[in-house]
């Protein structure tokens, strides 16, 4: 998923050629870069992550889904969209009467989403500058979107300013594995099947090498806890899937007044 981000500072990125795009820094990703490479994946990126998931994607999406748990008729913003995978399945639990919207800063990736997923409102839009009143979501979630951020409290900021008081917010992200074994595996994967997967089936295959990098360079679960609280969050908890390689971190914006 994408993300607009900060760059506060940081040095650019060194030039890239037509042949070979600049991709963004894991851990600092430049904005420009971030946008330009999602644009380049955006018609096999919901493909891609299916098999390169081993069809585990759509499981994490519809967990992320019930861990807000709104119901008919919330209002709900998806930050991070991409192609709107999550967006949808918010959309079958607040069903008709309810309102969901996704943002996202990559056009290419809009227009898929737009084209995949019907009744959901698609928008374009920074995640740290949300085109969207305070207090006015029942619940905000982002998926695989916080790694493609080089300011990730503020724009987990912008989800808590968004929410309403007593609401929560779910990210979804790729997590350090706590396990040796799973982790011995996992780095396998990245380091030696993924790339090579990605080139047979996507002219932009470096993308998912900056996949494999940004996995690697992320932060453990707790870090991001902190991240959360440092954004206003309270009753923060990680629930952690498929042997800890991804996790979603749901927390919730204090309720207004004592208590």
């Amino acid at each position: 998923m994408t993300a607009g981000s900060g760059r506060s500072g940081d040095p650019a990125p060194a030039a890239g050629s037509a042949d070979q795009p600049t991709l963004p820094t894991p851990g600092r990703p430049e904005a420009d870069a971030v946008q330009e490479m999602f644009a380049g994946i955006a018609g096999r990126y919901d493909l891609l992550n299916a098999i390169l998931s081993l069809g585990a994607d759509r499981s994490w999406r519809r967990r992320a889904a019930r861990l807000t748990g709104v119901g008919r008729g919330a209002a709900v913003v998806d930050v991070c969209t991409g192609t709107g995978a999550l967006a949808a399945a918010l959309r079958r639990r607040v069903g008709p009467t309810g309102r969901v919207t996704g943002v996202d800063f990559t056009p290419a990736m809009l227009e898929e989403a737009r084209r995949r997923v019907p009744g959901v409102a698609f928008v374009a839009g920074d995640a740290r500058a949300l085109p969207l009143p305070s207090a006015s979501q029942d619940a905000a979630t982002m998926a695989f979107g916080l790694r493609n951020i080089d300011q990730p409290v503020a724009a987990l900021a912008e989800l808590h300013r968004v929410v309403r008081p007593g609401c929560r917010v779910v990210v979804l992200e790729f997590t350090q594995v706590r396990l040796p074994l799973v982790r011995g595996v996992i780095t396998w994967y990245l380091e030696h099947v993924l790339g090579r997967v990605a080139g047979l089936l996507l002219p932009r295959a470096e993308a998912y090498d900056y996949l494999a990098a940004s996995i690697s360079a992320f932060p453990r679960a707790e870090i991001v806890t902190g991240w959360l609280r440092a954004a206003g969050f309270r009753k923060v908890r990680v629930v952690r899937m498929t042997g800890g390689i991804v996790a979603c971190h749901v927390a919730r914006r204090p309720p207004a007044g004592p208590g």
